[in-house]
């Protein structure tokens, strides 16, 4: 329990006057003994008891309702952030959670999670006789003093963003804060919406945090204001990938939404340098989707950009994705090879009739370099495994993005690449076939079309075939559960190595209808890392952060929709989404991928994370007060009231009972 007026509790040492009152008139009268009052006292020594147990039930009234009366006067507070046994702070350290999950409209009044916290914060604060604050935001990551404090709602430092927090981060800034600064009594306050992804429950930096908030000399009391309150419906579009085929724009998107019980259709707009060009629907059944849409472009276009949206839902910072585009992307493809029937077969499949775009060039192991590497989107590895001097340039040309498919060797060998090695070589049974039974259809180069169609790895036929040894994630298995295709990840970029050939000897992959798509496939992702100059994520720990100061965003994002209006929010354009110019390039920036995985930290896991320290939790799941806090003076009041009425209820004499007349003698 916390005062708003702390300096009336002094008003507790009237209490005692009744007391006094009490002990200073028992000293005024003077004991006489006289010889006929031993009679007297003999006759109400049986209700001298009572009489007692009357005086001290009246003396405690009259003190308990003066003390009523003082905590009345001084102005209570209970719940909320302050909770119990509150002593006044001197400074409350605000961990700000400004990330894009937290836009979300809670339904009270219209306000987003983070806008309804900084009212609250702000109210509560002036409660509390308006504290030191020091605001720590989950955007810039800095830390800055509020003042005064009706200011907060009005900073740049507090507005919206379409960054991803994290919380594990803000909370050790605030800890070496309290640290390195005199601040007196200190609590450490969290606004956030509880979102798993900015907790990173299962990060072990968890342990070290609580190590720091025991060792400081005041320790703090963590209060954790948890907006928790249920989403409303909201579906989110993001783009995944987005390519260049002459005047072709082909954009691969994605819906993602919380609400997968009930199929719903979904309204998608497309715009392209500034002009609205078609608005199509789509069906969405499930949690997420993968959709493709193809975007004719002007004549002679070198560059441009545009963006997709959906329509109004419960958050509008997630309905907008923002693209941009150069000149098309030569998609080329290096073939290490050390011969084989399969070469001619693989040079086709990596460079397509009618596919200007696309071109491949054949070279041995030993012509590997890093720059015959670095105008290359996909590695096709025939070979022996490569030395340890050769696996540091394609070390690097997956770590940085390129894509790699290595195929079974002819020559023994123990070597490995990125912890992977061929085992024996193996083949069926006469009038017998590898059958391929178990594959990925979501994931990997073999995943589904967009369409629903599937590549049909179980109708290939195999009679020859080598074993994958090593830490591998299967992406589609044999029939005795070996693996026939794995992937490794390695940086932005991934290797996959297949169990078998496009050969007539090892097996009917050759057709085209599963190694083409692979291939193409896995393709497209490499060629990425050229498109990935057009892109970038929000915040402060992207490449762009080395360039604020040369930002400028140039989409008018109030036609886009009214979330997007940036013009009313101070936010720097470092950490709202757009399309921005950087010197003479032109970047699209879009929320980080995190922002569209909706899952909030439970009692448990916020308990584990937080083990031994002091910290209570206040989960706002939609109150329409907008006070961390409730007054309490009205019951001290009453109660008051309840004591006085007791002591004058005590006070009264009884009357003395009649006493029947006497009747006269005979």
């Amino acid at each position: 329990m916390s005062f708003l007026n702390q300096a009336i509790l002094w008003g507790l040492l009237a209490a005692s006057i009744p007391v006094i009152v009490h002990l200073l008139n028992r000293k005024r009268h003077r004991t006489v003994k006289w010889a006929a009052m031993s009679f007297i006292l003999k006759a109400t020594r049986e209700s001298k008891g009572r009489k007692k147990l009357k005086h001290f039930i009246i003396l405690t009234a009259r003190t308990l309702a003066l003390a009523a009366l003082v905590f009345a006067v001084a102005q209570p507070l209970i719940g909320g952030l302050l909770g119990w046994g509150g002593a006044k702070l001197d400074t409350v350290v605000l961990v700000l959670d400004r990330s894009l999950s937290m836009e979300t409209e809670t339904g009270s009044e219209g306000l987003s999670k983070r806008e309804q916290a900084i009212e609250q914060v702000m109210q509560t604060l002036g409660e509390m006789g308006n504290p030191n604050l020091i605001l720590v935001d989950s955007a810039t990551g800095t830390i800055s003093e509020v003042n005064p404090i009706s200011t907060l709602n009005t900073l740049s430092i507090t507005a919206a963003t379409d960054t991803k927090s994290n919380i594990p981060d803000l909370i050790e800034k605030a800890s070496n804060y309290i640290q390195s600064a005199t601040t007196g009594q200190t609590e450490v306050w969290i606004a956030s919406d509880l979102q798993s992804k900015d907790w990173q429950p299962e990060s072990s930096r968890w342990s070290s945090i609580r190590s720091s908030l025991d060792a400081l000399e005041q320790k703090p009391k963590l209060r954790i204001l948890a907006l928790t309150e249920s989403q409303q419906d909201n579906t989110s579009i993001s783009i995944k990938t987005i390519k260049r085929r002459d005047d072709l724009l082909i954009l691969d998107f994605e819906l993602t939404r919380n609400n997968d019980l009930t199929e719903s259709i979904v309204n998608v707009a497309f715009s392209i340098n500034g002009k609205s060009l078609i608005s199509k629907k789509y069906s969405i059944g499930g949690q997420s989707i993968s959709l493709q849409e193809e975007i004719e472009l002007p004549k002679d276009t070198i560059n441009g950009h545009g963006y997709i949206s959906l329509d109004p839902d419960g958050n509008n910072r997630d309905n907008t994705a923002f693209f941009a585009y150069g000149e098309a992307t030569p998609a080329h493809t290096i073939i290490v090879s050390e011969g084989g029937e399969s070469i001619p077969y693989l040079e086709k499949s990596a460079s397509l009739p009618g596919f200007k775009h696309q071109s491949a060039e054949i070279i041995a192991p030993h012509q590997v370099s890093n720059s015959i590497l670095a105008k290359a989107s996909l590695l096709i590895w025939k070979a022996e495994l490569p030395e340890p001097e050769k696996s540091q340039s394609l070390n690097r040309f997956i770590e940085e993005g390129g894509s790699a498919i290595f195929l079974p060797s002819d020559q023994e060998s123990d070597n490995q690449f990125l912890g992977v090695s061929w085992g024996q070589t193996q083949e069926a049974n006469s009038s017998e076939y590898f059958i391929v039974t178990n594959w990925n259809e979501n994931d990997g180069p073999q995943r589904n079309y967009n369409n629903g169609e599937t590549i049909p790895l179980d109708t290939l036929r195999t009679i020859k075939r080598r074993t994958i040894k090593g830490d591998i994630s299967s992406l589609a298995d044999w029939d005795d559960s070996s693996t026939m295709l794995g992937r490794v990840i390695h940086g932005k970029g991934s290797a996959i190595f297949l169990g078998t050939l496009p050969n007539r000897t090892w097996s009917d992959l050759d057709i085209g209808t599963i190694s083409v798509p692979i291939i193409q496939n896995h393709l497209n992702l490499g060629n990425k890392k050229f498109g990935s100059a057009f892109f970038s994520e929000t915040g402060r720990h992207t490449p762009l952060a080395k360039q604020e100061a040369d930002i400028t965003t140039i989409t008018d994002n109030s036609k886009v929709n009214a979330a997007f209006d940036n013009a009313t929010i101070k936010s720097t354009p470092l950490y709202l989404a757009g399309v921005k110019r950087i010197k003479e390039r032109i970047i699209a920036t879009n929320r980080p991928s995190d922002e569209d995985v909706w899952g909030q930290v439970d009692d448990t896991e916020l308990s584990a994370m937080l083990d031994g320290t002091n910290f209570s939790l206040f989960e706002n799941a939609g109150s329409e007060d907008s006070s961390l806090t409730q007054q309490i003076w009205q019951i001290f009041l009453i109660a008051a009231l309840v004591f006085l009425i007791i002591e004058a209820l005590l006070c009264l004499n009884k009357k003395p009972a009649k006493r029947a007349p006497q009747q006269p003698a005979a």
